[in-house]
Parts: structure tokens; sequence; C-alpha cells
């Protein structure tokens, strides 16, 4: 196989190939925020709505503009008041973007209240994309080892292949936190760098980045005991621990004062006042609604067809990989703080009750420790580029991630516990059937919206061709040979796994599209299913 030789870049050319590779994940990352559909999501329509009530009205009860947007079920009851009961942190964030939208986005007839659509794409792109998309920049640069000419590289790779991806489509506080805990990580625990000392600003920063992660998902504090137990492991001197733990206390008291004016004290959070009996049932099983993990659990949250954050991202079974390098080539001093969170929050992620999370792609309880796990991963990633072997298995691992990662926004990154395997079972079907999810090319050009999902998963591919090109040892007409092989071999799989279509699969594929405002391929599902039933023949 030939081998390419890559020529020495110069300064100004590597920052040029750094703002072209931002912009394009960006972009992709940004594609999305378009679309008006029939009906929101309640995750982030309560997120959005507390923001509304603290910008306008500087109150934490949120009935008057649920009354607007509509009643979410993720809400809390208390003395007659309805309030979120979701971490506070991200709606926190949006209260200046709420300002801003009353001067950007039209008004709802006959209310104040800016059209909840608009809102919500504005909000989206700003607070949770925009972080999502630079998260593995920050990352591959933070980490002391990789060369300049590698972590742009490794960067892309890792954006384009992970459900961050996913997650920084949707007004969640996932994707938010994962970006604050990975800045906590960077800054406090600084990867591969054991010469220079901690810096009082970066500790502080640190701190107060972990504090506000908790306080935009709550679980992360998880893995901020991680960071803080590894500082004091590492006889970290007292200033830096101590302005760390400054900073992460001044990240909390936002939601610790929220907590007071919501709930009544500063450490009952809105679970503990669900309006909803079943979410009732689930937060008061075991701790908070977390037990002892099961096996069903782990199989689910790890390598499911409908939630397991392998299948949708095989690249990162590479984690384990750069662990055993990273603790070959250093010891522990940070292959063993990373394991320690990652086997902490899966634990928490299949100990929850409800550990498919609703509807949702891939398992996003355990999105937030998705950053951790790209450190080993992008480890293994530039090792198994050097050589000929190992650089096929790369290829066709970040390949299928890629793949899956796309089939997860192309049409609703929100898909029901009802369906086992909502790629081939919806997506692919739907995908078939001339169905796309709107997005900004195609709501401002009129350009076919599957037309454009179709162009960007082949930027998608062409980038990561580029990619391992640059990092590895391969042509890259022989790596996007692979590649389009891959795929082909996925389309293939797909369909010789997927039985005929079931009628109780195709009618809830129909009420999904028709929830999304796409009524008539729902309204075609419904006539075939109408046809293919047997006629009643009545009699005894």
């Amino acid at each position: 196989m030939e081998t390419s030789i890559q020529p020495p870049v110069s300064p100004h050319r590597r920052r040029a190939v750094l703002v072209a590779a931002v912009c394009a994940v960006v972009c992709l990352y940004l594609l999305s925020a378009a679309g008006h559909p029939p009906t929101t999501n309640p995750n982030e329509l309560v997120r959005l709505e507390l923001a509304v009530a603290m910008a306008m009205w500087t109150t934490v009860d949120i009935e008057d503009p649920a009354r607007v947007y509509g009643l979410s079920e993720d809400v809390a009851l208390r003395e007659g008041r309805v309030l979120a009961d979701k971490a506070p942190g991200l709606s926190f964030a949006a209260i200046p973007v709420v300002w801003i939208s009353r001067v950007l986005i039209p008004e709802i007839s006959g209310t104040e209240l800016p059209q909840y659509w608009p809102l919500r794409h504005f909000a989206t792109g700003l607070l949770v994309a925009l972080g999502s998309a630079l998260c593995c920049f920050f990352v591959a640069a933070g980490v002391r080892g990789f060369r300049p000419r590698d972590w742009v590289p490794l960067a892309l790779i890792t954006a384009l292949t992970t459900p961050l991806w996913t997650y920084g489509t949707v007004f969640f506080g996932h994707a938010p936190a994962a970006v604050l805990i990975a800045l906590a990580w960077i800054l406090l625990l600084r990867p591969f760098n054991e010469v220079s000392p901690l810096h009082d600003r970066a500790a502080f920063l640190g701190g107060l980045s972990a504090g506000f992660a908790i306080v935009t998902e709550y679980p992360t504090v998880l893995l901020a005991a991680v960071v803080l137990a590894t500082l004091i492991a590492r006889r970290t001197p007292r200033r830096p621990i101590a302005l760390a733990i400054t900073g992460l206390v001044m990240g909390l008291l936002p939601m610790l004062a929220y907590h007071q004016a919501a709930f009544g004290s500063p450490w009952l959070t809105g679970y503990a006042f669900k309006a909803d009996p079943g979410f009732q049932q689930i937060h008061t099983s075991g701790l908070s609604g977390v037990s002892l993990p099961t096996i069903e659990a782990l199989r689910g949250v790890l390598i499911g067809f409908s939630r397991g954050l392998f299948f949708y991202s095989p690249v990162l079974l590479l984690a384990p990989v750069g662990l055993w390098i990273m603790r070959r080539r250093d010891g522990f001093r940070d292959a063993a703080p990373l394991t320690a969170a990652v086997i902490l929050y899966v634990t928490f992620a299949a100990g929850f009750v409800d550990w498919q999370a609703g509807w949702c792609a891939a398992a996003r309880h355990l999105v937030p420790a998705i950053p951790l796990l790209l450190i080993p991963t992008m480890v293994a990633m530039r090792q198994m580029a050097q050589r000929r072997s190992s650089l096929l298995l790369l290829t066709i691992l970040v390949t299928l991630s890629a793949w899956r990662t796309w089939l997860s926004i192309t049409i609703s990154p929100f898909f029901p516990p009802e369906l086992p395997r909502p790629l081939s079972q919806f997506v692919l079907p739907s995908l078939r059937d001339g169905v796309a999810a709107p997005n900004l090319v195609s709501s401002v050009t009129g350009i076919s919206a599957i037309a454009v999902w179709i162009a960007a998963i082949g930027l998608t591919i062409a980038l990561l061709v580029w990619s391992l090109d640059r990092t590895g040892r391969g042509s890259r007409s022989w790596i996007a040979a692979i590649a389009a092989l891959t795929i082909a071999g996925q389309l293939a799989w797909f369909s010789w796994m997927s039985p005929p279509p079931d009628p109780r699969i195709e009618a809830i594929r129909a009420q999904l599209l028709a929830r999304l405002g796409h009524t008539e391929a729902a309204a075609q599902i419904e006539v075939t299913l109408q046809s293919e039933e047997p006629p009643n023949r009545g009699g005894r």
C-alpha cells in the first residue's frame, strides 16, 4: 500500500487548517437548527420556559410561559406553583439569549413572548451547538504530547463520530455539562503535564467550570468528585486546591439559590416534587432513582441497538486501548483518574431506574463523560494510525461511528424506547420514503432536506478521510475506498438484520413522523397498514 509523506506545515497554514476545520464542524452542528415541528420535546420545553420566566418576570414559576408554549410533563408542583424539575444551569445561561431574542424574534400574537421555535433554535445554537463543536478541539489541544499537526485531525474525527454531535443539536444539559467537565479536567488535571505547576487562575476557573457543570447536569458531581480526589491524591499544594474549591462553591451558588426559591431548601431538587406519577415512582426508587446496576442496563447503555454508546460510536471502544497505552507510557497518573471517572459514571447510568432515558438517541446520561473517553481514544487513534493493519480497523470504526451519528440526527434525535432498533426500524425506512429533518440550508434555499443531509454525510466522510490521511500512513484514496465499503457493508447489514416490517413498529413510525410534522409520509404508512389488515369476515 502506498504511504503518504507529509511535508512540513508552516504556522500560517496550520492556523488556516484549524480555522477551516472548526468552521466545518460548527456548520455541521448548526445544520439542524431549523424547522417548526407541531410538537415540542418536554425536556427542552421546560428548560426554555424557566429561562423565559426568569428573564421576563424574574420568577421561577413557569406557569405563565407554559400557558403559551404548552405544559411540559417534566415539571414539579409545589405550593400551587408550576416549576421546572431539571437542573437549572442551561436555563440560567439562556436568560441573556431570551433578552436578545425579544429584539430579534417576532412575538407570538397577543403575548409578549418570542416565538418558540426560533427561540429554541437560537438558544440551542449559541449555548449548546457552538460549545459542543469546539469541545473536541479544546480537549485535543489541551492534551500535552500531541503534535500540532496531529491534534486538529484527531479533534475533527472525534467531533464527527460521537454523540456530542447528536446532543449538540438539542436544548438538553448533557452536552454543555460535558464541555464544562472537559474544561475543568484539562485545567485542573492537565493530562500528560507533570512539569508545570497548577496556576492559581487555572485552579479557580477549573473549579468554577466543575461547579457550573453540576448546576447544568446534577450527576456530574461524580466527575467533579474524581477531579478533586485526584488533586488531593497528587499532593497538590493547598493554595490551588483551595482556589479550585472556592471556584466550585461559587459555581454552585446560583443552583443553591434557585433551589431555595423554588423548593424551599438549597438541598432539595425538583425531583422531590415531580408532578407526573410515573416519574415520581422512578425518582423515589433507590437513591433518587439510582440503585445497583443490572446486566440488562449495562448492556443497554453500552452496546444495545437502542441506547448503546458503543453501538452509536464504536470508535470509543478504543478508549480502553488508549488507557493501556497511557498506563504503559506514563504510569497511573492520568490513566487512573480517567478509568475511575468512566467506571463511576457508567455505574450511575446503568444503575438509574430509567436507564433508557425516555426519548433519545444513544445513552444520554453518559454524554457528560464522553470528553473524558476522548482523551484515551485520541491516544489510541494516534498510535493505530501509524500501522497499516491497525489503520484499516481505525478507518472502519471511524466510518461506522460517523454513519450512525449522522443517522441519529437526519430525521430526529428523539427515539421512543418502544423502538428496539431505531436506526434500522425508523431512520432508514423513513429516509427511503424521502423524509429528512428540516435544516438551515433547506429552509433558506428551498433545496430538498434529504439532499442537504446527503451532502452533509459526504462532507463528513471527506473530512474524516482527510484527517485519517493526515494522522496515518495510508493513501487518501485507499482510506476513502475503505470508508465507502464500510458504509455499503453497514447498509447491507442493516438490511439483513431487519425483519419484514412489523405493523406495530410501523404504527409507531407513523406516529413519530406525524409528531415531527411529516404528515404525508405518516398518512402513507397508515394507508399501507390498513390495506394489509385482514378483512373482517364476521360470523362465528
